[in-house]
């Protein structure tokens, strides 16, 4: 009888989505309805303060995806207020300002989106039936989003070392046309 070992390379993860809201239903079922949820790095907290201490934590990488899906409103066993959406959004921003956050909002919470969109957040969302089909639409446009971006930069690289290379190569063949005209 042969063994083989069987070595097996998960694809590379660099898309993190995090999911803060105080109603650990509500993050699970938030968690259950993104399509193709392996591909992705699902993280879900129930305050921002136990997030923001995660986000410190991480080492970012150049080319990771970091979204944010944020509730407004957060309380504690003893129904204290902790950190909210606003404030946790404005220490993301200081922590990761890559990272793109997406306000979670109930009706009552609606006064708020302005104030948030100049704080950095990316869009809002209201917390009704369409949440689960705009979650996914939201993480596939950051996604494409930001894999342009990289590409775009990437591609500048290039173009940049391909200018020094020619530029560079100009100068050599304009040197060596004026030395053998000068013999």
């Amino acid at each position: 009888m042969k063994v083989y070992s069987k070595l097996i390379i998960s694809p590379k993860k660099n898309a993190n989505i995090y999911i803060v809201d105080h109603d650990p239903a509500y993050s699970a079922s938030l968690t259950k309805a993104i399509d193709k949820p392996a591909k992705y790095n699902i993280e879900t907290f129930t305050t921002g303060e136990k997030f923001i201490a995660h986000l410190t934590s991480l080492n970012f990488r150049k080319n990771d995806i970091h979204l944010v899906f944020l509730g407004y409103h957060f309380f504690d066993d003893r129904e204290h207020n902790l950190m909210n959406g606003i404030e946790i959004l404005e220490a993301v921003k200081v922590v990761c300002p890559d990272t793109e956050v997406v306000m979670l909002y109930t009706e009552e919470e609606t006064s708020y989106g302005a104030y948030a969109r100049n704080s950095g957040a990316y869009t809002f969302v209201p917390k009704n039936d369409t949440i689960f089909l705009r979650i996914n639409n939201i993480i596939m446009r950051v996604i494409s989003q930001k894999k342009l971006e990289q590409n775009k930069r990437a591609f500048l690289f290039s173009f940049k070392v391909f200018m020094f290379y020619l530029v560079l190569a100009s100068i050599a063949i304009a040197i060596y046309h004026f030395l053998t005209q000068s013999r």
